[in-house]
């Protein structure tokens, strides 16, 4: 079995961002390769930057030998390459890419109607500006449906190579997500999803997947000044483009096997307008971490027991607690709740952040010494600890915790990880006196002081399958478990 992740425009990339930290944390259902793709022609956007950093970083943590029967780190991802992949190339136009000098003059006089001149003659380098019709023509045109030549385009020839070799023995999962209200996701949902549904008909063990995100944020009018006279995605027209789509995946006969449909009635303000490029990087919400869910919950369905349509819902309007939550499955297929494995990850987080990466920062400085640290001596004794491994750890530490704190701070009221244990403004500096009741509802009876005493005392679970750094990161997560 493969899982098999797409994101599809910006929307798609928050989600992905969203999996990858679930995923880091080994709450996917079984040990199996995560093959992640990202599809966008704004390549330089700054929600589907931080996401490949995370991503980036949890592909060095595949060297870190952490040891069997741990969910920490436990599956194995392929990022495509080029990651992402652009269907528009770079400093083109609609005009450039429909070969509009060559077309003949019937199709060229429809294809007038159908685009305005702004629309035809705008640069696509920051995507389809929230104008779906544009972004539906270039993937027909970028992506065909048929007669398919796999010697001709990376990552796709990958991909299909992957997939078919998945379903002579194990069901292929393959999970998209993106928005169907803007631009790049209208336009590749559907498009990409009746694609590999071509693609593999004749295969008996695939299955396609997909969050199909309704609105949840909105924006004011931008200012000429922001637009520089160019064309723009409108929240204004978000409600009326989601009423089109969601008409036509009711009508059309769509080629999902399952479609998570999530949104909220409550449209988050967008802090800053961005026409896109680095600038768009809105903060995680909860329906990113609901379409990671959504994905987790695809992974590890059955293919008889997937629903063809699922929505996502929860018990108070107002707020987000832990028992909002579906079940999730862990490596022996047996069912469990995301708070226990979500928690000890936190914490185990907070613990980097507060307790270790100071120490290693001191004694690569030379400020402190290593004999005042037993643990350092037992695990990390003659390893470089201003290695790019431990650094690219100590990045993503930062990059969760300030993921978290913006999945705890959004438009809604979420109890999931106090606000109070950690503050991601000054250094990214945990609270010492919260760290065992950092979670709502919970006090795990493990407070720093207990944290030094487990780690200095415990000696690794799995000794013949762990060394370096991955040993001594195995050690500190299992130190974080509640007894």
């Amino acid at each position: 079995m493969g899982y098999y992740f797409i994101s599809i425009g910006g929307s798609g990339a928050k989600i992905m961002e969203s999996l990858t930290h679930l995923c880091v944390a080994g709450l996917l259902p079984r040990r199996e390769k995560l093959y992640v793709m990202a599809i966008d022609p704004d390549t330089g956007n700054g929600n589907l930057n931080r996401s490949s950093a995370a991503l980036k970083s949890f592909e060095t943590f595949q060297n870190f030998a952490v040891g069997k029967e741990t969910p920490l780190f436990k599956n194995k991802i392929e990022l495509a390459d080029p990651f992402p992949w652009n269907p528009t190339e770079h400093d083109k136009t609609l005009d450039d890419i429909m070969l509009y000098q060559t077309m003949q003059p019937d199709v060229k006089t429809l294809y007038e109607v159908l685009y305005t001149r702004a629309e035809r003659n705008t640069f696509l380098n920051e995507g389809f500006r929230g104008h779906p019709s544009i972004g539906a023509a270039v993937m027909a045109k970028k992506i065909p449906l048929d007669n398919w030549k796999d010697e001709e385009s990376e990552p796709w020839n990958r991909f299909f190579e992957l997939v078919k070799q998945d379903k002579d023995g194990a069901t292929a999962k393959i999970f998209l997500a993106g928005s169907v209200f803007g631009g790049t996701g209208a336009a590749g949902m559907p498009t990409i999803s009746r694609l590999l549904h071509s693609k593999f008909s004749t295969y008996d063990r695939v299955a396609i997947g997909g969050a199909l995100v309704l609105p949840y944020f909105s924006f004011a009018t931008p200012t000429q000044e922001q637009t520089d006279g160019q064309i723009y995605a409108s929240s204004e027209n978000f409600l009326t483009n989601t009423k089109a789509a969601l008409k036509y995946y009711a009508l059309k006969d769509n080629v999902y096997d399952s479609m998570y449909f999530i949104g909220d009635d409550i449209m988050s303000p967008v802090k800053n307008f961005s026409v896109g490029a680095l600038t768009q990087m809105n903060d995680a919400h909860m329906v990113d971490f609901y379409g990671a869910l959504a994905a987790i919950d695809f992974y590890q369905t059955d293919l008889r027991n997937m629903k063809k349509c699922s929505y996502i819902n929860h018990n108070d309007d107002n707020s987000f607690k832990w028992n909002d939550f579906p079940t999730l499955e862990n490596i022996d297929g047996e069912p469990f709740h995301i708070k226990e494995q979500f928690t000890q990850f936190t914490r185990f987080i907070f613990a980097y952040l507060h307790l270790v990466k100071p120490v290693l920062s001191g004694l690569a400085s030379g400020e402190i010494k290593d004999y005042k640290y037993p643990w350092f001596i037992d695990y990390l004794k003659g390893i470089d600890v201003d290695s790019r491994d431990i650094q690219s750890f100590e990045k993503y530490a930062e990059s969760f915790v300030l993921w978290l704190k913006q999945i705890e701070t959004n438009n809604r009221d979420v109890r999931l990880i106090k606000q109070n244990s950690f503050d991601v403004e000054y250094g990214f500096k945990i609270s010492p006196d919260h760290f065992s009741t950092c979670a709502y509802d919970e006090d795990s009876g493990i407070s720093i002081h207990e944290l030094w005493y487990r780690l200095t005392e415990r000696k690794c679970a799995d000794e013949e399958n762990t060394r370096g750094f991955g040993r001594f990161l195995r050690t500190l997560y299992d130190c974080c478990a509640i007894d």
